[in-house]
C-alpha cells in the first residue's frame, strides 16, 4: 500500500444496521491469543477501522467497499503470523471458506463445493469445471428428503474465493 503496509486478506462483509459487524469483530479479535486491541474508529454508519497488535506486529481491519480488508503495518511480517491472524478473522467472517480451505489445496481451474447438511455435517467435492460444481451444488440442494430442511451449498475457486 502507499503507506508501506500490506493488504494480505479480505473477507465478505455482512451488513446489519442494527448490529454492525464491527462490534462482533472487535470482540473476536480481542479473543485471538497474543492480540491486543489498540484503536477503533467508525463513522457509526458504514465503515470502521479496527487496529490491534499481535505477536509484535500491528494489524488493521477496514471495511471500505463491502468487504473487510486485513492489513499488517510491516510487509515482512512472517507468513505464519499472517496465516494465524487471517484464520482467526475468517472463522468469524467467512467460516465456510475456512472449511473449504481445510480440505487441502485445489489445482488452478478447479472448484470445491461445500454442502452444509441439515444434520449439521459438512461434505465437500472437487470439480474440474464451474459447470460441474454448479450442477453438484444444485443437485445437493434439490435432492434432499430430510424433514429438517434443505442443504446449503457454497462453491469456491482454487483461491478459496466464492465462485
Amino acid at each position: 500500500m502507499a503507506d508501506g503496509s500490506r493488504l494480505f486478506a479480505s473477507f465478505p462483509q455482512r451488513l446489519d444496521p442494527i448490529a454492525p459487524q464491527w462490534d462482533a469483530l472487535r470482540a473476536h479479535v480481542a479473543g485471538l491469543a497474543g492480540a491486543t486491541p489498540t484503536q477503533f474508529v467508525t463513522d457509526g454508519v458504514t465503515e470502521a477501522w479496527i487496529h490491534f497488535d499481535c505477536d509484535g506486529h500491528a494489524f488493521a481491519l477496514h471495511n471500505p467497499v463491502g468487504e473487510w480488508w486485513l492489513f499488517v503495518d510491516d510487509p515482512t511480517c512472517p507468513d505464519a503470523i499472517l496465516a494465524r491472524v487471517a484464520d482467526h478473522v475468517e472463522a468469524l467472517l467467512d467460516p465456510i471458506a475456512g472449511i473449504a480451505r481445510g480440505h487441502g489445496p485445489l489445482p488452478p481451474g478447479w472448484f470445491r463445493v461445500v454442502v452444509g447438511e441439515p444434520d449439521g455435517r459438512f461434505t465437500h467435492h472437487d470439480f474440474a469445471s464451474l459447470t460441474l460444481a454448479r450442477g453438484h451444488a444444485a443437485d445437493a440442494q434439490h435432492e434432499c428428503d430430510d424433514p429438517r430442511g434443505s442443504p446449503i451449498a457454497w462453491i469456491f475457486d482454487a483461491a478459496f474465493d466464492h465462485a
